[in-house]
């Protein structure tokens, strides 16, 4: 063959190549998302090599081995057709570079299918040892199951050499210092793999990680390849762990050597299935028709509003799911009947979280949030009475309207009886009239919003802020750009009297009002002058002027009658 044929054929393949691997980065982007739940990292800076040179040099070295070992890749596919059935490939959720935001990105990472499908009674899988077939072991132990991977480093998920990429559930378990290893793009091999694999101790592959990162180039990557080729195909190194079906996860490593509780156990797995199941339901469009709600008791409750809350919820046209309850302090013996009557008759509902001593509001939310099992999470007040389609209409809403964070509604005040409504509180509807309305006054109704857990955990979740811990969350939404609703409907009929507007005075409170216009101001909120009206509209509100007078201003310009 001439030389000019060579050299044509070879920018042949080479075009191929590079329209193959855009077509599938294209078709990746639509599956990869964002690990929204996972706090920052720094950035790391990227060398000239790993920039601008390594993706180069894996589209070749992925087009190459496809291309090349074509009949081993076809006769595994077979191989597990016949073995195993369909499908063929194997595909996993996996944590992979971080995004500008310092969030890692979850990818689709591709591997031979070498476990069957088997479940017990209840429809779920079987252990993994049980799993695992003669045929699929022989896959792993001899590397085969991973040849699928070259697609993925074709796509951009992934590079020929950098940190293996581990499960979702490793990744919650990590330190942020060892969560830099996802500031390199994961790899079908890296140093962790050569020095071991499987064999050494979670601290020790995440150790080899960081060492990678650091010195990341050429030759180190060709010195790898190399040791891969030596270790994993020809010795076979380092590939089973203990003669376990498949490597401990970092999670039960923890747990196992008595590193983290049971609590933080737990925490963290429902951490890594909120990151993936949001964006599954997200994706088909559509939210499963389960929510918890959210409530927190204090000693201070009275026992009868509490029954008549909760039951509200209990029966509503679209039965909660799951009822957190956080019982903030020692409870009164008659709060604490009332509670064992409610689990006696509806099993299973409550979800009871316990402090021993009284934490506040925000702190209370915050740890009856980590618990809840579901991703949408409804709040409620334990004095207040919902109308019976309250969370069929909110949800309705959410399902349409899968961009929207939050959604609440309007209230009507009423005292003693329900039938003596005082007043309404009127909050506006839209995402653009919220905005601007947060720049003046609390935009939303706490104990009518329905929000998606991942959101709210995304931002920080409630913290303690006096009065305002509601208000202080819906501003970091805000800064964080997610979208606002309410319903149009009286969703929550609210009890009030002059005690309500006693709360609503003295210098603790005017205190960490002016902090929160302090807050909107530093992240550009709103304005120096906006700033200075807010601030002295509160001061006189809420120093100068007597209760009952601030009662006859609340209802002149705060409600409708």
């Amino acid at each position: 063959m001439s030389k000019k044929k060579i050299a044509f054929f070879t920018s042949g393949i080479a075009l191929m190549a590079g329209i193959t691997a855009h077509t599938l980065y294209k078709k990746a982007e639509k599956t990869t998302y964002k690990a929204k739940l996972m706090e920052p990292i720094p950035p790391r800076k990227m060398g000239f090599y790993e920039k601008y040179v390594k993706r180069g040099l894996d589209v070749v070295c992925a087009s190459a081995a496809i291309i090349c070992f074509s009949p081993l890749y076809i006769g595994v596919a077979l191989l597990v057709k016949f073995k195993l059935g369909s499908p063929i490939i194997f595909t996993q959720d996996r944590p992979g570079l971080i995004d500008k935001d310092g969030k890692e990105t979850v990818f689709k990472m591709y591997k031979f299918r070498t476990m069957t499908d088997e479940r017990d009674e209840n429809g779920e899988l079987l252990p993994d040892d049980v799993r695992l077939t003669k045929f699929g072991a022989w896959l792993r132990k001899t590397s085969l199951d991973e040849l699928a991977e070259a697609f993925n480093i074709l796509n951009g998920t992934m590079s020929v050499i950098g940190p293996r990429p581990q499960l979702v559930r490793d990744m919650t378990f990590m330190t942020k210092e060892q969560r830099m290893r996802h500031t390199a793009k994961p790899g079908l091999s890296g140093l962790a793999q050569v020095n071991g694999r499987n064999s050494i101790t979670w601290e020790d592959k995440l150790e080899w990680d960081q060492k990678y990162i650091k010195k990341i180039g050429f030759k180190e990557d060709v010195r790898i390849i190399f040791e891969t080729v030596k270790k994993a195909f020809i010795k076979q190194e380092g590939i089973s762990q203990d003669d376990m079906a498949t490597a401990e996860d970092f999670g039960d490593y923890l747990l196992r050597t008595g590193k983290i509780d049971i609590d933080q156990y737990h925490i963290k797995h429902e951490q890594a299935k909120m990151i993936m199941s949001v964006e599954n339901m997200r994706n088909i469009g559509k939210i499963e028709n389960k929510y918890s709600v959210l409530m927190s008791l204090y000693e201070k409750e009275n026992v009868d509003n509490f029954r008549t809350a909760i039951y509200s919820m209990i029966k509503q046209t679209l039965v909660p799911d799951e009822i957190v309850l956080v019982e903030d302090g020692i409870l009164t013996e008659q709060l604490y009947n009332e509670i064992d009557k409610i689990k006696d008759n509806y099993p299973g509902l409550i979800t009871s979280v316990v402090h021993e001593k009284n934490q506040g509001l925000g702190l209370a939310l915050q740890h009856g949030l980590e618990v809840a099992r579901n991703e949408i999470i409804v709040r409620m007040d334990t004095d207040d009475i919902a109308i019976p389609e309250r969370c069929q209409l909110q949800l309705d809403y959410m399902n349409k309207h899968l961009d929207v964070s939050i959604v609440g509604g309007q209230i009507e005040e009423f005292i003693g009886d329900i039938g003596n409504v005082v007043g309404k509180r009127i909050v506006p509807i839209t995402d653009e009239l919220l905005k601007r309305y947060l720049k003046k006054r609390c935009p939303f109704n706490h104990m009518t919003v329905m929000f998606r857990k991942s959101d709210i955990l995304e931002v920080g979740s409630y913290q303690e802020w006096f009065w305002n811990e509601d208000y202080y969350l819906w501003i970091r939404l805000a800064i964080a750009n997610k979208k606002f609703a309410n319903l149009p409907q009286t969703l929550v009929k609210v009890r009030t009297g002059t005690d309500m507007y006693k709360r609503r005075g003295g210098i603790k409170y005017f205190k960490s009002e002016r902090n929160i216009q302090k807050l909107m101001l530093k992240n550009d909120i709103i304005s120096y002058p906006r700033y200075y009206i807010n601030v002295s509209e509160r001061l006189i509100l809420q120093l100068l002027m007597p209760n009952c007078l601030r009662g006859i201003v609340f209802r002149i310009f705060a409600r409708k009658n």
